[in-house]
């Protein structure tokens, strides 16, 4: 990335580099296909923020990002390694559509912060978007159980090799991020179906009353 002090300071991270859908094997092709899983998460997310988000593309030497124009980016490598783990999967994705539905102006040059106020933005929004994540998967069905041990992997990882990130709160704050958020949509939902349906599931008089008190 050239000297370091030549690089403008920015929220984003470069992008990975896109590998050519072509040159995939057929098993990790099907992912990104019409009817593939990532597709199919997609407008679950989609229907639940109701953003539309842009492309999603094969990729290297990343996980998932997201770019400023809401491209999805999903490593080929991960898809390798985790296909099989849905439930991660999807918890991967989440986090990423919830940077997308991050409040930070986009394309901004952010030179005026120093590094530590730059880090702690940056803590914020990842916290944010896993936040966005942990309520999301209830709503999709899936278990944050998955996504809360690879964060705990991740984390591993990086102490091992005394790689310092100050990207990220560490593994037991993210993870009671994640497990709060998904617990307060699944009370939020519990709520809402006790106050308007019977226990068959059909309207009950309870929403009749809320309307007819409107």
């Amino acid at each position: 990335m050239g000297n370091a002090a030549e690089i403008r300071k920015m929220l984003g991270e470069p992008l990975p580099q896109l590998v050519d859908p072509n040159s995939l094997s057929k098993g990790i092709a099907a992912f990104f296909g019409p009817r593939g899983l990532l597709e199919r998460l997609r407008r679950k997310l989609s229907l639940i923020s109701r953003k539309k988000g842009g492309k999603i593309l094969p990729a290297k030497n990343t996980i998932a990002s997201v770019d400023e124009d809401d491209n999805l980016y999903v490593g080929v490598d991960f898809l390798e390694q985790f296909g099989e783990d849905e439930d991660l999967i999807a918890g991967i994705l989440a986090h990423e559509w919830g940077h997308m539905m991050s409040d930070l102006p986009r394309k901004v040059d952010w030179s005026h912060l120093t590094w530590d106020q730059l880090h702690a933005l940056r803590r914020d929004e990842e916290g944010d978007a896993d936040g966005f994540a942990g309520r999301a998967m209830f709503l999709m069905g899936y278990s944050p159980k998955a996504m809360v041990g690879f964060l705990k992997e991740m984390d591993r990882r990086r102490k091992n090799k005394k790689i310092p990130c100050h990207k990220y709160h560490n593994h037991a704050t993210r993870a009671a991020i994640l497990m709060e958020s998904y617990e307060a949509e699944r009370r939020a939902y519990n709520f809402a179906k006790r106050l308007f349906f019977n226990e068959n599931k059909t309207p009950g008089v309870k929403i009749g009353r809320i309307i007819g008190s409107g």
